[in-house]
């Protein structure tokens, strides 16, 4: 039903468009005047049929006639800068709203194969927007080292490895990071729970984590509340990369918003 995928897409139609536009009260103004072109067209035509690709479809068409409306080719993230506003499109649709080429090429009017094209010409964007600095908290030196040479293997870099809870909210200080990767059972007073706690205080914000334990089974579901997830020992890089994922997954934009 059209109110389910309006309900189930707003937040990432609202992200997709604060982004390429770079403007949230622009962003949103367009995705309005979508859903209300689209609810006005519903006296000739079946919604019944409306699906997600249709939605950012419209949704793109608004936007660029507010870009064009507006003179500029909209200014997204510097990561972005030099790209083509197709390129921008491309990448954002293909990074923010997990579309394949296929549905891309729908959504911009520019087909597969030339969707495919433009993603292989902004591979290196894309791998830069999806990788995350990762805070390691580990008491044991051969365990952090070895989490620091898993992490590099899954696609994402080190900001800093802390060997206890108070490194770790200092480290959060004054790195830039984007996941937690903690010991649940730090040897010291202040656990790994507690800890991420205190960082999230500090940072004044929740960060993707993934709590590591040798014990899952003595792991209970208040000790992973939410969007947090959990690594059991041992492991090796497809556990982690999938325990990672999980965890950016849980706080991807098109939730954020």
């Amino acid at each position: 039903m059209y109110s389910d995928i309006v309900s189930a897409e707003l937040r990432s139609l609202r992200t997709y468009a604060q982004l390429l536009i770079d403007d949230a009260d622009l962003g949103d103004r367009a995705v309005c005047a979508t859903l209300s072109d689209i609810i006005s067209s519903a006296q000739t035509t079946d919604l019944g049929g409306l699906c997600r690709v249709t939605l950012f479809h419209q949704l793109d068409i608004k936007l660029l006639e507010t870009l064009d409306a507006r003179g500029e080719d909209g200014a997204v993230s510097p990561l972005l800068d030099g790209l083509s506003m197709l390129e921008k499109r491309v990448l954002l649709l293909a990074v923010v709203c997990g579309f394949d080429a296929a549905d891309i090429g729908r959504i911009t009017g520019t087909g597969e194969a030339e969707t495919r094209g433009v993603l292989a010409r902004v591979q290196m964007a894309i791998s830069t927007a999806t990788r995350v600095g990762v805070l390691i908290i580990e008491d044991e030196p051969h365990m952090a080292d070895l989490l620091s040479l898993l992490v590099q293997q899954t696609g994402h870099w080190v900001a800093g490895i802390a060997h206890t809870g108070e490194q770790a909210v200092e480290l959060a200080r004054e790195k830039t990071f984007g996941l937690i990767l903690s010991d649940i059972e730090l040897n010291q007073d202040m656990c790994g729970k507690s800890t991420v706690r205190n960082i999230r205080t500090v940072l004044g914000k929740d960060v993707p984590t993934v709590y590591i334990t040798a014990h899952p089974d003595r792991v209970g579901e208040a000790d992973t509340k939410g969007r947090d997830a959990l690594l059991s020992k041992p492991f090796d890089i497809w556990r982690v990369r999938d325990a990672v994922n999980t965890a950016l997954h849980a706080f991807a934009p098109r939730h954020a918003v």
